[in-house]
């Protein structure tokens, strides 16, 4: 057959799209796009069993969207407030006690705060309340039951003012009652900047305490003794940590390394992540830095993304500018190391991980300056190929690539088309890709590893190898891949054939390869996985191995001669 050097002409399209993410997918539209939304609430609000999202927008209308269950919400909304609300915070909480989960709104710039409560069918239209003063810029909101009398209660963060907790009445406007307004925090004149709180048992003594993050002030933990005050001004205690010269804008509480003790991961704006272990007392012991010194990090959240036990980190960043947001990836020991992209560089304000459809993944919903987003995770398996692949994918064969590996990329390339990528692959030779693609672009080697030095590598990043053992008896060529064999007899060749297809993520890319011993094998296994109707039979694998037997004996593949001895 004849060879070539000059390749994928014909694969070569218009279209340059930067990554989205690793396991996360394209992303899907939340909202008109206009919004300026500054916070998230997420909660199942109608019962329904999927979990509905409510935005805060700052100087726009407030919105709830209802989950549709299979990673969607654009059936059913409903708006919250007046749609003029400065909204810098929301919650979602059940204020009443009555099983329907309402929403808590912290609006900032001088205006007031507001309860909806949840009308019992995941509406909020009827009855609301005020709490605060009405002319509070209210940043951070935390709620629980903080007394021990049943009600939940509420702590409020301000900027430049005062900050308070408001002990729950069980009654009406559950907020209402003066003495129940009880300060912690900063006392004036100079108050404090606080961007988040985070109600947690900081020293095991049983009761909540309050941790705070503010803006160009140390954060703090404040201790608490169950009765709804907290800190030093209450004989309490208190434990600082960070700079005062810092602006962290977010906090995560949490065990980060198994200690049993909670730890606080700092989210800083033009500074460097920080995650704080905490030593048992409510202070702070040793610290990890995470991510680059400038991050602009207005949210993180916690989550075990990649099932290997360890807690991951995600970051929100931007504001009004548009940045990277990332997952680092948790060790187990309160330090992050690999990292991937999620979004491609988004003026970020919130960031929460939660289950979107109903797979067992962990999805993202990103708050934006704009276009707010929802990421489906999506594994590295076959039944996933349309999403791994949609955007900012290159073919590569190596320069001496037999010509059935290019209509075997065709064959893969049209059955991406049918099964939904928005973005056509393009082609490339080994020596034709550039360092960029290389490094950062979703790739499908194709063709054997013999010919093609790309598939060879990654064979080696994957563990994939094979024997070529002419003088056995029978004589055999062999692949093997994580405890599996497949095995050719060298005397049926070349009426008979192997091939494997292995989809594997690697270094914030996906990648797969399909290659065989000759190039009957690589065209099966290029055919097999270039057919859409063959993807659900594969769910949840990412590697088959491949044989095709000439049944009719014509030299030629058919899909009928085409047979998956594996699907791992």
């Amino acid at each position: 057959m004849k060879k070539i050097g000059i390749l994928l002409i014909l694969l070569i399209l218009l279209g340059f799209v930067m990554p989205v993410g690793t396991w996360y997918g394209p992303p899907t539209n939340l909202g008109p796009g206009t919004d300026n939304t500054h916070c998230l609430a997420l909660e199942d609000f109608d019962k329904d069993g999927y979990i509905d999202i409510a935005v805060g927008n700052f100087g726009g209308q407030n919105v709830v969207y209802f989950g549709d269950g299979d990673g969607t919400f654009d059936s059913r909304q409903v708006n919250i407030g007046g749609g003029t609300d400065l909204t810098r915070a929301i919650l979602a909480c059940d204020v009443n006690d009555d099983t329907w989960v309402d929403i808590i709104v912290g609006n900032g710039s001088g205006t007031q705060n507001y309860i909806y409560v949840n009308d019992g069918d995941g509406t909020f239209d009827i009855t609301s309340y005020s709490f605060g003063t009405g002319t509070d810029w209210t940043y951070a909101l935390a709620a629980a039951n903080i007394n021990g009398d049943t009600f939940t209660d509420l702590a409020v963060g301000n900027i430049g003012q005062q900050n308070y907790v408001y002990l729950s009445d069980g009654v009406d406007n559950p907020y209402d009652t003066p003495a129940n307004e009880i300060p912690f925090g900063l006392p004036g004149p100079q108050y404090g900047n606080t961007w988040d709180l985070v109600l947690a048992d900081m020293n095991d003594d049983t009761f909540l305490d309050l941790v705070e993050a503010n803006h160009q002030t140390k954060n703090h933990v404040y201790l608490g003794n169950g009765t709804g005050s907290f800190g030093a001004a209450y004989g309490l205690g208190q434990h600082d940590f960070g700079l005062s010269i810092e602006f962290t804008h977010s906090l995560a509480v949490i065990d980060l390394n198994g200690d049993t003790i909670l730890d606080v991961v700092e989210g800083n704006d033009q500074g460097q992540n920080r995650a704080r272990l905490g030593i048992g007392t409510g202070a702070m012991g040793t610290s990890y830095a995470f991510g680059p010194v400038d991050d602009r990090t207005q949210a993180v959240a916690l989550a075990d993304v990649n099932g290997d036990t360890h807690l991951d980190v995600a970051v929100a960043n931007g504001r009004s500018n548009p940045e990277q947001n990332k997952i680092y990836l948790g060790n187990g020991d309160g330090t992050f190391g690999d990292s991937w992209n999620v979004g491609s560089g988004d003026a970020s304000w919130d960031i929460r991980f939660e289950h979107f459809n109903s797979d067992a993944l962990i999805d993202i919903v990103v708050a934006n300056e704009g276009q707010n987003y929802v990421y489906l995770n999506m594994e590295t398996t076959i039944n996933n190929i349309a999403t791994l692949f949609d955007t900012y994918t290159f073919f590569v064969a190596g320069d001496n690539a037999y010509c059935t590996d290019v209509l075997g990329s065709a064959k893969i390339a049209f059955g991406l088309a049918r099964g939904g990528t928005s973005g056509n692959p393009e082609g490339r030779t080994d020596l034709i890709l550039t360092t960029t693609e290389h490094d950062t672009g979703n790739l499908i080697p194709v063709g054997g590893p013999g010919i093609n030095p790309i598939a060879d590598e990654f064979d080696g990043y994957f563990g994939i190898t094979w024997n070529y053992d002419p003088g056995a008896i029978p004589p055999v060529f062999q692949i093997f891949a994580e405890g599996y064999t497949l095995t050719l007899n060298l005397n049926d060749y070349p009426g008979e054939d192997i091939c494997i297809v292995y989809i594997a993520e690697h270094n914030n890319r996906n990648v797969m390869l399909v290659w065989g011993y000759g190039w009957r094998g690589t065209y099966a296994g290029s055919a097999y996985i270039g057919d859409p109707s063959k993807w659900a039979l594969h769910t949840g694998a990412h590697m088959l191995m491949i044989r095709w037997i000439d049944g009719n004996g014509d030299g030629l593949v058919q899909m009928g001669e085409i047979a998956v001895e594996q699907s791992v």
